[in-house]
C-alpha cells in the first residue's frame, strides 16, 4: 500500500499550474508537515527551478525548521530573480511619467535603485521629478542620497540628507546618518591634508638638495679656477 507521502508526490506530480501546486503544498505546512513540505518544494524544484512561489515556501519551511544555510540559499536564489525583474519598476516609472502620475513614478524609480544603486541616470531622473511632486518621502531622499554616496559622490549625499534632517528633524536614522558622512568627509579631509603635508615636505627636501648640489657644484668650478 502507497504511503503518505507517495500519495502526496504523485498529486504533485499531476498538478499542472503553479497556483494548485502552492495550494497544495501550503496546506501541508498549515498541517505542520514541514518535512512533507520539504520533500514537495523540492520535487517541484525539480520540474520548475523558476517557480518563486513554492522557492518562497521551501525558504520559509527551512527557515521555521531551524535550518538556518538551506533557508538562506533559496532566499538568495529568490532575490537574484527579483533583482533580473527589478527593471520593470523603472519602466513602470517612465509610463506613470508620462501620464503626469510624478509621485507613482517617484515610488517606482526609487524601488528600482533599490536594486540598481549604480544607475546614475535613474537616480538624476529621481532627483528631477522629485521635485515635481509632492516633498519627497524619506524612503526616496534617504534612497537617493545613499545611491550618491555609492558612487562616491559624498558631498551630493550629504546635501541630500541636510534636506531630509531640514524637512523631517524627527527622523534620527537620517541624522544620525548625515553625522556619519559629515565624520567620514572630515576624515576624507585629514588624509587629504596629511597629503599635502607630506608632498611639501617631500618638496622642501628636494629644494634644498638641488640647493646643496648647486653649491657643491659651485665650489667645484671655484676651486678648479683657482687652481689653474
Amino acid at each position: 500500500m502507497a504511503g503518505l507521502d507517495d500519495i502526496y508526490d504523485e498529486v504533485i506530480d499531476k498538478i499542472a499550474t503553479p497556483k494548485a501546486r502552492l495550494l497544495l503544498v501550503e496546506t501541508l505546512k498549515k498541517e505542520g508537515k514541514l518535512q512533507t513540505v520539504i520533500h514537495a518544494c523540492k520535487k517541484v524544484l525539480e520540474v520548475f527551478p523558476d517557480d518563486i512561489g513554492i522557492r518562497r515556501l521551501l525558504a520559509e519551511t527551512y527557515f521555521e525548521d531551524g535550518s538556518l544555510d538551506l533557508a538562506e540559499v533559496e532566499l538568495d536564489e529568490i532575490a537574484k530573480e527579483i533583482n533580473k525583474l527589478s527593471y520593470i519598476y523603472k519602466l513602470q516609472s517612465d509610463l506613470f511619467r508620462r501620464r503626469d502620475r510624478i509621485d507613482d513614478a517617484v515610488h517606482s524609480l526609487q524601488l528600482y535603485l533599490a536594486h540598481n544603486q549604480g544607475d546614475r541616470e535613474a537616480a538624476d531622473i529621481l532627483a528631477e521629478i522629485s521635485q515635481q511632486g509632492e516633498a519627497p518621502s524619506f524612503l526616496a531622499t534617504s534612497t537617493l542620497a545613499e545611491v550618491y554616496y555609492k558612487q562616491g559622490e559624498l558631498d551630493e549625499a550629504i546635501k541630500v540628507y541636510e534636506q531630509v534632517v531640514d524637512s523631517s528633524p524627527d527622523n534620527e536614522k537620517a541624522r544620525q546618518r548625515l553625522d556619519e558622512l559629515r565624520e567620514e568627509k572630515e576624515t576624507q579631509k585629514g588624509k587629504m591634508k596629511g597629503m599635502r603635508s607630506e608632498r611639501e615636505k617631500k618638496l622642501s627636501l628636494l629644494g634644498i638638495l638641488e640647493r646643496w648640489l648647486a653649491a657643491v657644484e659651485q665650489n667645484k668650478t671655484g676651486a678648479f679656477r683657482a687652481r689653474a
